[in-house]
């Protein structure tokens, strides 16, 4: 008899190959913890009392839970649903999404992130995980857009312009407006919102309407 030289394990992903090509090769699906598990992980994501040191912690922690969720999610359709364009689109969001939070994962793990994105960033991951979409959206609209005191893009009133009236506009918009990566990652947030109340459903009048 010939004895082969081929161990097993190469011998089972030799057949394994066989019956089912190159999908052996697939990365395997990481096992997410549940948004009841995320509730107990954060603890504290959103109260005024958490120290800086634990939220640089949590809101990564909760932020990169809720991206991949997404992204097991698109995977699984774009599987289902190869063909359907509106499951290409999605796909193509989950992935520029990626690369806009790229930095403020990083920045979060440097714990370099300005506190006045922190605090926030958290309030809207403990709004989510209470499944409160218009608390976590009101919160969005603040820190995106502020608290200014004039329409975002009017920054002259009348023939001339007051003097400081530049500074004075910048002060009261928030600065995510003048900083293109944290504008991105804002809008990275957005998306991840509006994906947690379409994955997450709940009462219709913690909802918000819009189509995104």
């Amino acid at each position: 008899a010939v004895v082969s030289t081929q161990s097993t394990g190469e011998y089972l992903k030799a057949m394994m190959m066989e019956l089912h090509g190159d999908k052996v090769e697939r990365k395997e699906v990481k096992v997410l913890a549940t948004i009841e598990e995320m509730l107990v992980t954060c603890k504290g994501i959103d109260a005024p009392d958490t120290s800086t040191d634990t939220l640089y912690v949590i809101v990564r922690q909760f932020y990169r839970w809720l991206f991949e969720t997404w992204e097991q999610n698109g995977e699984r359709k774009f599987r289902e649903c190869e063909g359907d364009l509106s499951v290409k689109l999605e796909r193509a969001k989950i992935k520029q999404a990626e690369d806009y939070l790229k930095p403020l994962f990083r920045s979060l793990r440097k714990k370099e992130l300005d506190e006045i994105l922190l605090r926030p960033f958290g309030e809207i991951a403990g709004a989510l995980l209470k499944k409160d979409y218009i608390g976590a959206n009101d919160v969005y609209l603040r820190t995106a857009i502020g608290n200014a005191a004039w329409p975002i893009g009017v920054t002259m009133v009348g023939i001339h312009a007051r003097t400081g009236r530049e500074k004075l506009f910048a002060h009261n918009v928030a600065h995510v407006l003048n900083d293109e990566c944290q504008r991105k990652y804002l809008q990275a947030i957005k998306r991840l919102i509006t994906f947690a109340q379409r994955y997450f459903p709940t009462d219709p009048s913690k909802c918000v309407e819009y189509n995104a």
